[in-house]
Parts: C-alpha cells; structure tokens; sequence
C-alpha cells in the first residue's frame, strides 16, 4: 500500500516514469481495494483543484461555466454551489481516469497479451478489424493467437488451435479466449470444427457452457446476452449458468435458444445458413457445370482476404469491388453453394460493381444465380448491366413493388421487352433463377422451370460498360443510381453471365446440380 499511495502521488504530480505508470495500472487492475482507494484519492484531489483552481500544476476550467441550461435540468438559481462542486468531482476524475486509461493501460495491455505463449493461429482473415481488446494490437492472418480478450468488426476470421480445433468467428463479435479448450463469446457469432483431437472443447456464453463430445456446432450471443447453439453434426452437451436447470444435450440438426435469465433451453429449428463454416467454395457438380458452359463471368461469391474483393472464377479474372454502404456485419455470409454475397437493402445501400466485363455480341445472353431474399424492395435488383440515360442490355431482378422475378432487356433497334414472372418471389429460401435471351425469345427460369416468355429481336450494343449486384448503378462510374429504389436484401451466390444461349435442359440441370453427390474436394 505504501508503494500504491507513493506511485498515485507520483501520478497526480506527473513525475512518473514509463515504468512506474505501467506499476501502477497493474496494481490498479489487480485489486478492487487499490481501484477503490484510486477513486477516493482522484475525488479527493478534484475537491482540492475546485477549492485552489489547480490539479498537478495546471489549471482546470469551471466545467459549469454556460452549461446550466444545457445539463442541469431545472433553474439556474437552484442550483447551489455544493451541486456545481459534485459535478467538478466527476469531472476532475473523469479527466484523470481518461489520460491514465488511454496513455496507460494499453500499453499494459500490449505486455501482458506478448508475454503469453501462443496457442494457435490465425489461419484466414477477410477485411474488418481484429484486435486485442484494450491494447491497440491489430491483427492479421498468420499472427499468433494467445489468451486474451479480442474484437471483430466488419470482417470474418478462422483461428486454428494447437489442438486441431478451428473456429470461424463473423464481425462484430467480443469473445475471450482462455486456452486451446476455452473460448467465452460475449456477442457475436462463430461455428466450431472439432476433430477428435479436440473433444471436450468449451464456448462459454453469458447464459451457458456448450461442451463439445465430437462435433461441428454453431454459436450465437445476441445484444440482449442470449444465446444459441446449433448443432451441424455430432453432439454437445449445454449446460446453463443456473446449476438447478439441468444439462441438455444436442445431436445433429437440433439447435436451442438458452435464456439469459431463468437459463432454459428451447428448441428451435437448426439453421446452418446462418453460419459461415469455411473460408473455401467447394468444388461441387454445380461449379463444374457452371464451368463446362463457358462463363464470360463467374461469381462464386468467394470470401476474399480483403473483404471487399468479389473473385471471377471463369478464368477471364474480371474481379468486381464490393461496396459495403452502412454495413456493419461481413459482406459475406454463409450461400446455397460455400459463402454468398450478403446484402442489406435500402437501410445499408450496399452492393457490388463490375467497372467492365465482356459483353454479348452475338444477340445471344444467358444469366444465372442462387438468391435468398428477406425482403422484396422496389426494384431489387440481382444483375444489371443497365442505367439511366445509357444503353444497357439487361435489368434482372424484381418487379417493382409486386416483386416477381422481372427481366428488361434491350434490343437491337433499342425497344425494351419486359417479361415478369406474376408470384411473388418466396423469402427465406433459396431459389435458382435464370433468363436466356436467344435472339428470338426470351426466357425467365425459376427453379429450373419457366415461368414467363416474350419475343424479342436480338440485343442492343450497350454503351454501358458496368455490371450492378445488388443495386442499379448510375450512368457514370460504379454507384448506384441516385433516386433508385434497386437495392437487395439478402444474398447472391454463384453468379455466372453467359455470352450466348443456354439450353431448357442446362437450366434444369444447373438447378438440380446442387443435389448431386459427386463432392470432389474444397481443400
């Protein structure tokens, strides 16, 4: 005590090394009667700075000058001077906490996390933000991973333990991780793979302990502490924060919402579409096919390194740019095929943009894609090589408000055909959607079936050079279009634009391909 009460006047005084302020937040953080004491002696020294004008040296403004009607919610001549004496107490101690936490702390922070011995890896990053909580640290793929509290935000990150244990971690999230065997979520969302190696692997949440026994589960703490859990294959056990709520048990596709206040499961419908499992598109039948028809391009919707990136897979390397809008999750989500494009609509306004891409010039156009859809928004648009005051040669996506699958295509004279689908696309499933355009008719596909027909006469020259995901672009560059209602709410997966005609047969057969059980390898 006798070094804490030299060290803390040391302080107030500002005559402390580097060395002795990192003694001191240590002590401060170690003990709560040191932090108790450091409070009484920051109030102690506000009282004295009020009384004398000074605080180590300096002076310190009257905190209440003009602030009466802006803080202090009734009359000015009510308020008394012992009242104005409190709020220059906190405010004096609000100042000195604020310079010692900021200029201290983090380096403490910083010391403690180095002096820790790794226990794992970054394995994979894409965009966003990982950081050791507190300390300024950033990481990247290939950094150590040691215990210590961290942060994600606007990306997704694979850590991989010494134990062969590997989670996939989706921004923004808070977590802790204790050892290879322990990691506590405290907002957020991860999914775990657990060899046999690793058996027994723990994720702690503010309402429960999810014990692995061999599996592939998922993991997700809401704003409000309440937690969930979903079992992909294998089984955990769950057992609550209330030791008199008995253990659960999951097996493969069961799922369950623990309460955060009385600590009962209930279940609920598994939903592994929620959650990103791998940071690889596996190489299924569906890519394959999609690759034997020569795209001119190819979205996969690939997770990128940078998060921002959207990789062409059809060998042109015509690469798009995401633009995230207000997004604060990863533009990137778990798709039909491997990871999707992840969309918001109008509240976010994000999409993706292709500055050029190898157009049709043969009158012939075929477009094909996965979509989920949570909303339908005026206008949503999937695909559009389309913009106001330019020749484009194709609009896809939905109707206007009805919102049915719609294709406007331009043709060769510069007329525009429309042809709508009348249902309105179903929301929360995936659906296979497709066009073809042959130079005499044009086709709209949904599940592999067709659901609508025009004639039209060939495809205009567009003078367009830009692809819109997600959003209708304007006439010049890659942003949307101002005053357009055409952005998407939910998720694009497997992209792929054909500079000619695909047959009824490949659109079926494109649609039943996710089904096919000829898995070749993701790795």
């Amino acid at each position: 005590m006798k070094e804490f009460d030299q060290l803390l006047s040391g302080f107030i005084d500002d005559n402390l090394s580097d060395e002795e302020r990192q003694r001191l937040a240590e002590l401060i953080e170690s003990n709560s009667e040191y932090r108790s004491r450091y409070l009484d002696f920051c109030s102690m020294h506000a009282t004295l700075a009020w009384e004398h004008g000074v605080l180590g040296g300096k002076e310190i403004p009257d905190v209440t000058q003009g602030a009466d009607e802006a803080v202090i919610p009734f009359p000015q001549e009510r308020v008394s001077r012992s009242w104005r004496r409190s709020i220059s107490w906190v405010a004096g101690i609000a100042a000195v906490l604020a310079i010692f936490w900021q200029g201290v702390l983090p380096e403490v922070k910083r010391s403690q996390w180095r002096a820790n011995e790794s226990i794992g890896s970054i394995v994979r990053k894409s965009g966003g933000q990982l950081s050791v909580t507190g300390s300024r640290i950033r990481l990247e793929q290939g950094d150590s991973v040691k215990v210590g509290e961290y942060e994600l935000t606007d990306g997704l990150a694979q850590f991989a333990f010494d134990n062969e244990v590997q989670i996939f971690v989706e921004a923004p999230a808070r977590f802790r991780v204790d050892s290879a065997w322990l990691v506590s979520l405290y907002e957020g969302r991860l999914s775990a793979n657990v060899p046999p190696e690793g058996v027994g692997f723990t994720v702690e949440t503010p309402s429960a302990q999810v014990i692995d026994h061999g599996t592939e589960f998922g993991v997700e703490v809401d704003s409000n502490q309440e937690s969930e859990v979903h079992v992909f294959e294998g089984e955990v056990e769950i057992k609550s924060r209330d030791t008199v709520v008995k253990p659960v048990r999951l097996l493969t596709d069961q799922a369950t919402r623990v309460d955060t206040d009385s600590g009962e499961s209930s279940g609920i419908a598994v939903a592994p579409e929620r959650f990103i499992r791998s940071f690889d598109e596996p190489i299924l039948h569906y890519s394959n096919a999609v690759k034997e028809l020569e795209p001119a391009v190819y979205y996969r919707m690939a997770i990128s390194d940078d998060g921002v990136t959207l990789l062409d897979r059809s060998g042109n390397d015509v690469h798009g740019l995401i633009h995230r809008g207000e997004m604060t999750d990863s533009a990137f989500a778990a798709g039909r095929i491997g990871a999707a494009l992840q969309l918001q609509g109008v509240d976010c306004k994000a999409f993706a943009s292709v500055s050029d891409y190898p157009k049709a010039t043969k009158g012939a156009l075929s477009v094909v894609a996965w979509v989920r859809a949570d909303s339908r928004p005026t206008w949503a648009s999937i695909a559009k090589n389309w913009a106001f005051g330019e020749v484009g040669q194709f609009h896809f996506g939905l109707q206007h408000y009805q919102g049915g699958l719609e294709l406007q295509l331009r043709e060769a004279d510069g007329d525009t055909v429309y042809v709508a689908e009348e249902t309105p696309l179903p929301l929360g499933e995936w659906q296979h959607v497709a066009f073809v355009a042959d130079g005499e008719v044009a086709r709209l596909y949904r599940n592999g079936v067709e659901v609508a027909r025009e004639r039209h006469e060939g495809l205009a020259t567009p003078t367009f050079r830009s692809l819109g995901i997600g959003a209708k672009l304007k006439g010049k560059g890659n942003r949307e279009q101002e005053g357009t209602v055409g952005y998407w709410d939910g998720r694009i997966d497997e992209l792929a634009i054909f500079n000619h005609a695909l047959s009824a047969e490949d659109i079926e057969r494109l649609f039943l391909a996710p089904e096919k059980s000829d898995f070749l390898t993701s790795r």
